[in-house]
């Protein structure tokens, strides 16, 4: 006759939470795509983020964090200009930076995405610039039309090509996005290449403090969420995560964009238009944490690291900060890891 004892239980029962938990890491993918664009702004460098963070052991820092997590590394997104865009550039947006080379990019992103949703149940794409937010976050829209987006930056990144004074087009890629503002964009063939557009309402800015302004007469005029760093500094990041999450529809995914100046530059300095006066980076992790427990983040952006600014330990700091906010969002917790799969659970009940 077979007996149970206590011990057999024991075994029994962790070997179960063993499979299950080994069950549950098959459903947690990551899809990895590098995008070294720069050419959304005039500074050399930020073309080689993507494989600076590979170097800095990217793929080891976001395992360690999960041991659940399955990664697949895309490797780094390849493009090329046609006629048709250049054409467009000549014609009607030839004031832009590089707008052929821009729209060439993200229209290889959209689909990039795309294909890595079909595959993963997360994708995380890294910058360069914050001009491929449009081609990410569109690609984001095609797959999954429910879904709201956390834009964390210092800047609102919502000029037009009417309205910018740089040209600078990484302050452009939110127009790209919104209905309300397709018809300033009408040669660009966005119903085309990203028919589905973000609902103004779903859209929630957080750490602005460099607003040009037309920029805050387009957010003002659509009612758009936006929480400055006054707003942080008044209530506080916790109260600024319960704002955010009450305006975005609770069925939604969400892409959260993440620009390195979004932190001060004590924290970030090797970025190419850093603002002083910005979250702290115990703020920033709580507010990927805090994005991450809600379980719908399906798409995450990170840009603007520039290694080729500032000393050899800016950048260092810049690229270890960018590494916490990654590891916190894909699955590091500071209270201690939750999943046991690879620990002998049984341990606490066996004689010593």
């Amino acid at each position: 006759m077979w007996r149970c004892t206590q011990r057999t239980l024991t075994q029994v029962c962790g070997n179960t939470l063993r499979r299950r938990n080994l069950s549950a890491a098959v459903n947690q993918t990551l899809g990895i795509i590098g995008v070294p664009f720069g050419k959304g702004q005039s500074k050399q460098g930020v073309e080689l983020a993507p494989d600076l963070l590979r170097e800095n052991k990217l793929r080891e820092v976001l395992q360690n964090g999960d041991e659940r997590l399955v990664i697949t590394d895309y490797g780094n997104l390849e493009y090329a200009v046609d006629e048709r865009l250049l054409q467009q550039q000549r014609q009607h947006y030839h004031h832009i930076r590089n707008y052929a080379e821009f729209m060439a990019c993200n229209r290889a992103l959209i689909e990039q995405v795309q294909l890595m949703l079909q595959k993963n149940s997360q994708f995380l794409t890294i910058g360069g610039d914050h001009a491929i937010g449009f081609g990410s976050v569109a690609g984001h829209l095609q797959h999954t039309p429910n879904l709201s987006l956390v834009w964390v930056d210092a800047h609102a990144d919502i000029n037009l090509h009417t309205t910018s004074q740089s040209g600078n087009i990484h302050g452009m890629p939110v127009s790209f996005l919104l209905q309300q503002l397709r018809a300033t964009w009408q040669h660009a063939a966005l119903d085309e290449i990203a028919p589905n557009c973000l609902p103004k309402d779903q859209l929630v800015y957080i750490g602005l403090r460099d607003i040009d302004p037309y920029e805050a007469f387009i957010l003002n005029k659509f009612g758009i969420r936006y929480y400055a760093m006054d707003s942080i500094d008044r209530v506080g990041v916790p109260k600024i995560i319960e704002m955010t999450l009450d305006a975005l529809s609770p069925q939604n995914k969400i892409h959260v964009s993440f620009d390195i100046d979004a932190l001060d530059s004590n924290v970030a300095p090797s970025t190419g238009t850093a603002v002083r006066g910005g979250l702290t980076l115990r703020e920033g992790i709580s507010i990927v944490e805090a994005l991450r427990d809600t379980n719908r983040v399906q798409g995450m952006d990170l840009v603007e690291i520039n290694p080729k600014l500032g000393s050899e330990s800016d950048v260092r700091s810049t690229v270890e900060s960018g590494l916490e906010i990654l590891k916190s969002m894909f699955g590091y917790r500071r209270s201690g890891a939750r999943h046991w799969s690879n620990l002998d659970t049984g341990i606490l009940e066996r004689e010593v």
